[in-house]
Parts: C-alpha cells; sequence; structure tokens
C-alpha cells in the first residue's frame, strides 16, 4: 500500500471532557450503548471538524507543531499544513510525553490497558525513526518560517498574479475554464468548427489527484490546411505512452520538416489514420484525465477531439497583452533543459510533450508566487525583491528553537533519564532534570507544570524493561505482539475438494473484503485453507456470513485459528468495537466496481442518517475496492444501519461496525505482503515460538502504570494546553514497526 506523502488537514474543537480529567471505572457490555452515547456526545464537535485519512506523521511534523503553537504569536513562524484549530490564539501550552520503546502495535496489542490515552481526540501513525528528535535536538532544531511574505508592489499586478492569485495551490486551481478554452480557440462542445469532432470520456470529476498527460503534435499542410502527422502522448511519470505517425487523409503541400521532422519517406509506408489515433487517446485517457501542451488549442484541433480539462503552459507562464513564451525558451529557464536543438532535423513530439509536462508539474508544486520569485528577472525581466525581505527571512531561520523561545519570553522543561545527555543548549532555554522513575517525572512536572511554556517528560520504565532482554529477546517479543494482532485477520476454510485451488477460494471469501494470502493446507484431514484478509471486518464478516457455503462443491466451515495466542480474540474484537475512533464508522463489502458507486452508496445509506464522508479505499492496481468505509455524522445512524439487509441493484451488501482505526490503512500494513502459494510448493509452517522473556501480565501491568500516568500529567495540565503523546515506535533491527501521535486540547 502506498502512502501518499501530502498530509491532509485536521481540525480540532474540542468540548470539554470529563472522562479525560477523572479517569471512570470499566463499562460492563450492558452499559455499551450509554456510553457510545457520551462518547458521541463529547466528540461530536471535535469530529465534525476533525478529517482523518490513513497519513502518517513523522517526528519532524510533530517538532513543526509544537514550533508553531509556541511561537505563534510571531507571525512568520510556519503553520503545519496537516493541522488547524478554529481558535489556535487560545492555545497556550504545548505538553509532550513520550512512552519509550512503545510501538503503535503495542497500544493495540493492549488496548484495554490505555483507558486514558483511549480518550485523545486523534491519532496519527508516526513514523519510527533511529533517534527521537524529540528528546535529542528539539530545541537546538532551526525554526521553520513562512517564507511567503507579502508580494513588492512591482508584481502584485503581474499577468500571472491577476490570474491566479498568489496562494493558489493545487492542480484544479490552474484548470483552464470553459470561457478561456473559447477565448483561446479550443475546440468546445457545439463550437465553431468543432462540427465531427470526437469528444473523450469525461466525468467532470477532476481533483488536486487526477492524472495529467502530456500531449504534442506535429503537423503539415495539406489542401484542406495543417493536419496532423505525427502524435505522442506522456503520462504523469514521464512514461510515452503513445507515439504514432499519422497519414492525413488529403494531399500534402508542405511537410514543414524543419520543424516537425516528417518527410515523403517517413510518411509513406503509414496507414494509420485520425481515427485510428483518436481510438487509442479514447483508451488511453481516464475520465478524469488533465491534457497539458503548449499552445494545446492547435493540437487539440488537428486530433480534432474535445476534451474539457486542459492545462496550457503557454497560459500559466502568462505574459503581458497575450504574448506567450516559447516552449524552448522555458524549458530553458525553468527546467534548466535544451530542447528542440539546432542540430536536429525536426522537434521530437515526446520531448517537447514532456516538457511541457514538467513545466506544468512544476508550477503546481510551486505555486505561481514561488515561481515569479525564482525566474521574473530571467523571463518577465522584473526589478528584483528587495533583498531586506530575504535577509530577514534568512536571520529568522537560522535561529533555533531554544533561541527562538527564549527571546518570546517562554523557557522549556525536560524531565526524564535523558535530560543531561544534550549540553548544547543553555539553561536559559530550557530546565533539563534527569529523573531515574516515571514516578519521579511525574511528581517534579505536578510541582512545576505552570512554570513553563512547553515541557517534555519521558517515561522510560517499558523501554528498560526491553533493555534488561537481549537484542533477540526484543525482536521475538516484538514479533509475538505483531503476530497476536494478526491472527485476528486468520480464517480457516474448509474441508475443500481435492482439486480445490487459490482461485476457487478467494472467489467466495473477496466479496467480504480484499485478501492479503490464500494458501492451501494439505497436510490436514482433507485440504484446507489458511486465508488472512486485510482489514478485521472482512474477516469478521467471512466468519458470520460464509460458514455453510459451497466452495467446488464442498460445503465449507468457516473458523477461526484454535491455539495459544488467539484465546483472547473474542475480547480484542470486542475493545475495538468500543473504540471511540469507530464509534460513527461502518464497513460495507460486495460492491460493484462500477465508477457510479459513490453516488448508489450516498443513496442507499443516507436513510440511516447525515453521513460526513465515504473515504477512499485503498485501491491496487488502479482497479476499485469492492468495499468501503462510511462515515456517519452521528453514532446511532452507523448502529442503525448495521444489521439491516441492504442491496444496490442485484448486489446483497454486508455490513459490519468499522473495526479497523480511521489511522490504520490496513491492521494488516505492518506485515510483508505475500503472494498466492500454490498447493504444490506449499510447506507445513513451523510451529511458532510464542515463549518470551516479557511475561504477559507484566507487560499489562506496565501499559497500565504508564496509562495511569499520562492520566496524572493530563489532570495537572492547564486549560488550552495541547496534549501530544508519543509512542515513538522501532526501527532497529527486524523492519519498522510504527508508532503513534495523541493530540488533545485540555478544556477545563
Amino acid at each position: 500500500m502506498i502512502i501518499r506523502l501530502k498530509k491532509s488537514i485536521m481540525k480540532i474543537e474540542t468540548p470539554a471532557d470529563p472522562q479525560m480529567e477523572s479517569p471512570s471505572s470499566s463499562s460492563s457490555s450492558s452499559s455499551c450503548s450509554s456510553s457510545k452515547r457520551r462518547a458521541d456526545s463529547v466528540m461530536s464537535d471535535c469530529q465534525k471538524r476533525l478529517k482523518l485519512h490513513q497519513d502518517v506523521l513523522t517526528a519532524k511534523d510533530v517538532c513543526d507543531l509544537i514550533q508553531y503553537i509556541t511561537l505563534k504569536r510571531c507571525n512568520r513562524v510556519k503553520k503545519p499544513s496537516w493541522f488547524s484549530v478554529s481558535d489556535d490564539a487560545r492555545l497556550s501550552r504545548v505538553n509532550v510525553m513520550i512512552l519509550d520503546g512503545l510501538t503503535q502495535s503495542h497500544f493495540y496489542r493492549y488496548f484495554s490497558q490505555f483507558r486514558h490515552l483511549q480518550r485523545y481526540s486523534s491519532r496519527w501513525t508516526l513514523t519510527p525513526s533511529s533517534c527521537d528528535p524529540l528528546t535529542s535536538d528539539l530545541l537546538s532544531s532551526k525554526v521553520t518560517v513562512e517564507t511567503h511574505m507579502p508580494l513588492p508592489a512591482s508584481l502584485m499586478c503581474h499577468p500571472v498574479i491577476r490570474r491566479f492569485g498568489s496562494s493558489a495551490a493545487g492542480l484544479s486551481s490552474f484548470l483552464l475554464t470553459e470561457q478561456e478554452m473559447i477565448k483561446h480557440n479550443f475546440p468546445v462542445k457545439g463550437g465553431r468548427g468543432c462540427e465531427g469532432f470526437v469528444c473523450t470520456e469525461s466525468d467532470g470529476r477532476v481533483t488536486d489527484g487526477s492524472p495529467l498527460f502530456g500531449l504534442d503534435c506535429e503537423m503539415c499542410l495539406t489542401t484542406e490546411g495543417l493536419e496532423v502527422t505525427r502524435v505522442a502522448l506522456v503520462d504523469a511519470d514521464g512514461r510515452c505512452v503513445l507515439d504514432e505517425l499519422v497519414k492525413p487523409p488529403n494531399r500534402i503541400i508542405n511537410y514543414c520538416t524543419r520543424f516537425s521532422g516528417i518527410t515523403r519517406s517517413i510518411l509513406k509506408p503509414v496507414s494509420t489514420r485520425l481515427e485510428d489515433v483518436q481510438s487509442k487517446l479514447l483508451q488511453l485517457l481516464p475520465r478524469d484525465a488533465v491534457l497539458v501542451g503548449h499552445s494545446l488549442d492547435g493540437d487539440l484541433r488537428v486530433l480534432q477531439m474535445i476534451h474539457p480539462h486542459a492545462m496550457d503552459t503557454s497560459l500559466l507562464y502568462r505574459q503581458e497583452f497575450g504574448r506567450r513564451f516559447k516552449l524552448k525558451r522555458l524549458a530553458q529557464v525553468i527546467l534548466n533543459r535544451e530542447i528542440q536543438s539546432e542540430d536536429r532535423r525536426g522537434h521530437d513530439p515526446c520531448e517537447d510533450a514532456l516538457a511541457a509536462l514538467h513545466l506544468a508539474q512544476y508550477f503546481i508544486r510551486k505555486g505561481p508566487r514561488e515561481v515569479l520569485e525564482d525566474h521574473h528577472d530571467e523571463l518577465w525581466d522584473f526589478p528584483e525583491i528587495d533583498d531586506h525581505v530575504i535577509l530577514s527571512d534568512h536571520q529568522l531561520s537560522s535561529l533555533s528553537f531554544g533561541h527562538a523561545l527564549y527571546g518570546s519570553g517562554q523557557s522549556a522543561l525536560f524531565l526524564g533519564r535523558a535530560a543531561e545527555t544534550n549540553g548544547s543548549v543553555s539553561n536559559q532555554q530550557c530546565r533539563r532534570q534527569q529523573c531515574f522513575s516515571d514516578r519521579e517525572v511525574v511528581c517534579v512536572f505536578r510541582r512545576l507544570v505552570q512554570s513553563y511554556s512547553l515541557s517534555v517528560l519521558q517515561f522510560s520504565s517499558f523501554s528498560n524493561t526491553l533493555n534488561q532482554t537481549t537484542a533477540t529477546g526484543r525482536q521475538r517479543h516484538l514479533q509475538q505482539v505483531c503476530e497476536r494482532l494478526g491472527q485476528m485477520c486468520v480464517l480457516y476454510v474448509g474441508p475443500l475438494a481435492a482439486d480445490s485451488t487459490e482461485r476457487h477460494v478467494h472467489t467466495l471469501l473477496k466479496r467480504c473484503g480484499r485478501l492479503r494470502t490464500v494458501r492451501l493446507l494439505h497436510h490436514t484431514h482433507g485440504v484446507h485453507a489458511e486465508v488472512v484478509f486485510e482489514h478485521l471486518e472482512g474477516a469478521q464478516l467471512a466468519l458470520d456470513h460464509l460458514d455453510g457455503h459451497q466452495i467446488n462443491g464442498c460445503t465449507i466451515k468457516v473458523r477461526r485459528p484454535v491455539h495459544d495466542l488467539c484465546l483472547d480474540l473474542d475480547e480484542r474484537l470486542s475493545e475495538r468495537l468500543n473504540d471511540r475512533l469507530n464509534i460513527h464508522m461502518i464497513y460495507v463489502c460486495n460492491l460493484s466496481t462500477k465508477p457510479h458507486r459513490h453516488d448508489d452508496l450516498l443513496q442507499t445509506f443516507r436513510q440511516f442518517g447525515p453521513i460526513q464522508q465515504v473515504p477512499s479505499a485503498a485501491e491496487d492496481a488502479g482497479k476499485r475496492s469492492r468495499h468501503a468505509f462510511i462515515k456517519f455524522e452521528c453514532a446511532d445512524s452507523a448502529q442503525a444501519a448495521v444489521g439491516v439487509n441492504l442491496q444496490i441493484g442485484s448486489r446483497k451488501l454486508s455490513v459490519c461496525h468499522a473495526l479497523t482505526p480511521p489511522h490504520m490503512t490496513s491492521w494488516m500494513h505492518t506485515h510483508t505482503v505475500t503472494t498466492e502459494t500454490s498447493p504444490e510448493t506449499a510447506e507445513q509452517r513451523e510451529e511458532c515460538d510464542v515463549s518470551c522473556d516479557l511475561q504477559e501480565p507484566l507487560l499489562e501491568r506496565q501499559m497500565k502504570k504508564l496509562d495511569g500516568r499520562v492520566g496524572k500529567v493530563f489532570r495537572a495540565l492547564e486549560r488550552n494546553c495541547l496534549s501530544v503523546v508519543i509512542l515513538p515506535g522501532d526501527s532497529s533491527g527486524g523492519g519498522d514497526h510504527p508508532g503513534l501521535c495523541f493530540i488533545h486540547i485540555k478544556q477545563t
């Protein structure tokens, strides 16, 4: 699963949360519905302002957030793009708690022990790192400044700024409007001279994530005017997906060889006609494709095609009075690339299409303001921006966070085992006190909490326990924790016919969700299959609904694994049902892959209450997933939608409560993806070694103690303090184990 790099905006407006102030007793199953109603009431405002996507934070993202909250009075401190509060001026302090040695897997394995952390309003997957910048060099890191200062007056009326503004961002901001296409002679539906033109299949839903395609054509002069002789199309990754010579239907008067590179001998054996190229383009272009070219109107006219989503680089890098830069000049200045070389006969349309594509991608990535600031004197010949603006940016960005914090009249506190390890920060900037136990950390902090704007607390009891074992023992422990979580997605199916294949099993079970692996077991009494789902929901639905179905003529049973790792599976699944992040969400499977299924989903489930969003499910190889998560505005709506017989068209839907946390792309994402194993090569797996130096009762007690200390610190915080809890993850040998970042605002 690819994870997107661009961060989503997370808006938080957290109401008072009495449960965060004083821990309540464990709720029984009989009070489940009332606890959900309480959580729904507590979280209603927050969830409406919160957008949780399957994105990942890094330690630097957390550092940027800390810098912004503590230094926000300095207008030039950059605000993280993934975090927004409706009234962040109220936030006066930041407290960070680091639970050394813990990973995301630990939190979900010992979920019931973390009663305080469960109540934090947002939860993000955190990329593990070999060193923790929050304890090692947070205060010595450079301040991240907002470099976009007000534009000089000489640039405020620039044609690029007049058209796009100084802060436009995203692909959709730079598309040509229909009026602009008509003005610049693009072929449009019903337009003059466009009779008989071919229209591409477009659904009108272009987003910032829609694919870009670079297009360029070479032409010759015929008795009917300019006609196409060569067409090139490149995709967003720069691959040339079409490069085709075309024979015009009319007699050629001038081959325009100097520009096109086309000669009589080159075209003589060509049999491809315009309609052939049109057909290929219709097949290659997705419904939300955006075509990019330089003076693209001419290319579309000779292709006799109409496409409504277009970007023209001659109009992106625009000049006054309708003048346009040549593509060769833009490529030379912006891309530092030489195209249309004089020593080569004719232009290469693949090269030109790629240059136009890269110019558009550069403009989208940088934005109009930065493009002007970086290249205005080379291209537009405007006076240079005042030096003092750049100088003051440089001066501010060269400040360390510790100096900037001290200069603003604030100071920091660091408590923990590693407090004395960094001597590069003065005592004026930060008070560091080494503590030899987690209990000492909490006691010292409660005495000093009101004296510091930023406090960083390091709890090391669990990492001390880990360090008492060997490196092999630590890795074995992490493997065991992950294995216990992974077993929640495993089912056994059988008995199967002797000639059954993985495909037979996959065909039946895929209706419940995406499968990770299917492996036939021939060493059992009769053939069985071990099936691993990507999501907890898929395994649960298969267990509930597929028992007694037939595979290849045999009636099957669907069962969970039966060994010591799985004795508490029911309890852990029950915990997932009570996760407050999921109470508004349901899981729907056996969906159609048709493009309009999103509208069908909304129409079908809107009857249960207002829908907040239908998060995009992960997709493989461009194929639409057969499952989706639906988030309602009210938890009661999600409850009502479960257990009702629903169908879309002829497809019967299966629905259950969401179990996978919204911040995780898959419950199994920490495991290596395996391909299907054929029956001939399947071998009996070795029995898992579950013995471990770290005993379960000890681990459960430690997790509960750590969570209790988080609760004590939170209750000691002042109002409007931003509380951040970090589970750092693990990146030492044996692969990366992601961490978690919890964020909550103390209200009372």
